[in-house]
């Protein structure tokens, strides 16, 4: 089964929603509307923390506007709950915990979230690993950002491809 056939309504979690799954949600939305495919153009794309974080950090709308984007005072963190994972089609985490977090945190009745929720990796294909920095402000977050960036980039092919 390919978890992105039908999956219209994506969310995108990362640990406090304040620097990596805030980046890949506005990434994947830019290239899901520059895309040839009108039901790929259709996805709508959210993100969310397992925790709640602050705001989204400066080194995230700051990687976001040298890509282009200005509008990055937007940016808003959120927190999942299980209203909001069970309105979504498919989730993708940033790392395994996450993703196994919310397969054990979240059981909701009559839907296995093994079939829902995935890393971002894995759904790009691609086999490096995803790592949080955490609150290392000291840390270079380029690595990091330009990973997530070739991952939206092959997960909006993948779409096109399924949908």
């Amino acid at each position: 089964m390919n978890p992105l056939k039908n999956a219209m309504e994506i969310g995108i979690v990362c640990i406090d929603n304040t620097k990596l799954s805030p980046i890949a949600a506005v990434l994947l939305r830019s290239y899901a509307l520059q895309s040839s495919n009108p039901k790929v153009r259709d996805i709508q794309f959210y993100d969310a923390g397992y925790n709640r974080g602050g705001e989204v950090a400066d080194s995230a709308k700051g990687f976001l506007q040298q890509k282009g984007f200005g509008t990055t005072f937007m940016l808003e963190s959120r927190r999942i709950d299980k209203k909001w994972i069970k309105s979504k089609d498919l989730i993708l985490t940033m790392d395994k915990f996450i993703k196994r977090d919310i397969i054990y945190d979240y059981p909701i009745v009559h839907q296995d979230l093994k079939d829902k929720v995935f890393t971002l990796t894995e759904i790009a294909g691609i086999q490096e690993r995803i790592r949080d920095p955490g609150e290392n402000q000291e840390e270079d977050l380029e690595p990091v950002f330009s990973l997530i960036e070739n991952c939206c980039k092959k997960i909006i092919k993948k779409l096109e491809k399924a949908i």
